[in-house]
């Protein structure tokens, strides 16, 4: 039996995700999302917390999440996220993807991706989502590689990122491998910086142990700003602290800066940091003296 051929594949995922709009909007469900640019001038407004939701956390609360990644399904992860998604905060602002509305813009693997997506999940991720609610973009912390180059200012919307962070102490909280903004200037314009590393694979398995140790240190900290790189993990956390502390669940705003400032064309290999995304996930540690030096003096707990 021959191969169905691409371009049919194209034009199958197409129709499949045009009815899935069309379906949303007869029913009005479409959520209502602010976009990545409102979502970064939000946030700066208004310095509050960020929980974020990607694909990957749906597929966790589905229990659909794909066996090799570097959480495993749970139920009581399913269980948390679905309070940060359903539970209102004052302080704590929920992004999902803001692909509702369209996929313009977005490379054809991207558009692919989530047109098999919401064939595959679109309904059940509908009926996660609490109706009438404003939600922002999780893909503010991804500005660079799933698009199109076209008219889209790169340079400036990482400006504007490291905006939220100006003159500010940083909490990192991080993978032990992920070394967010070592060996580049993306956090830079901070006033100090700590952090506190965490397993790199299944981190919500000592969910509590971590929580305690970043509330710990973050009361140590005056005018403390907490960023979170740890896969779903993250999403709660910004859930649970936000109500003390500004806490924002940063993705992979780092490696996405890495590979703008590479002009990478495709997602390769960071020297110095793991990247969970590729197939081979190598890990090239390639730091000057001078910079893991500079790192580990940053380094205050280390969690396992």
């Amino acid at each position: 039996m021959s191969k169905m051929p691409i371009w049919l594949k194209l034009f199958i995922g197409n129709i499949g995700y045009s009815l899935f709009r069309l379906q949303l909007k007869i029913k009005g469900k479409k959520p209502s999302v602010v976009d990545e640019d409102g979502t970064v001038a939000f946030l700066l407004k208004n310095k509050c917390s960020v929980a974020r939701f990607g694909d990957g956390e749906f597929l966790w609360m589905l229990q659909k999440r794909q066996s090799g990644n570097f959480e495993k399904n749970s139920p009581e992860l399913a269980k948390r996220l679905y309070e940060v998604l359903t539970i209102p905060k004052k302080d704590l602002i929920i992004c999902i993807p803001n692909v509702f509305s369209g996929l313009r813009g977005l490379k054809k693997e991207t558009r692919k991706y989530w047109e098999g997506f919401f064939i595959k999940n679109g309904n059940q991720v509908i009926k996660l989502l609490p109706e009438d609610k404003k939600y922002f973009d999780t893909q503010f912390t991804r500005p660079y590689m799933d698009y199109l180059i076209g008219n889209r200012n790169f340079k400036n919307k990482f400006r504007e990122i490291q905006k939220i962070w100006n003159n500010r102490n940083l909490l990192i909280v991080e993978g032990e491998q992920s070394r967010f903004g070592v060996n580049s200037d993306l956090i830079s314009n901070a006033k100090s910086i700590k952090r506190i590393l965490c397993p790199s694979k299944n981190a919500f398995e000592i969910y509590d142990k971590i929580l305690a140790s970043v509330q710990k240190e973050a009361k140590k900290i005056d005018d403390v700003l907490i960023l979170v790189s740890l896969g779903p993990t993250a999403t709660v956390l910004a859930f649970d602290l936000c109500d003390e502390f500004q806490t924002i669940d940063i993705g992979h705003l780092d490696v996405e800066y890495n590979w703008f400032k590479m002009h990478a064309s495709r997602k390769v290999a960071i020297p110095g940091k793991y990247v969970n995304e590729l197939k081979n996930k190598k890990f090239i540690s390639e730091l000057s003296s001078d910079e893991l030096l500079e790192y580990k003096k940053q380094i205050i707990s280390k969690i396992d």
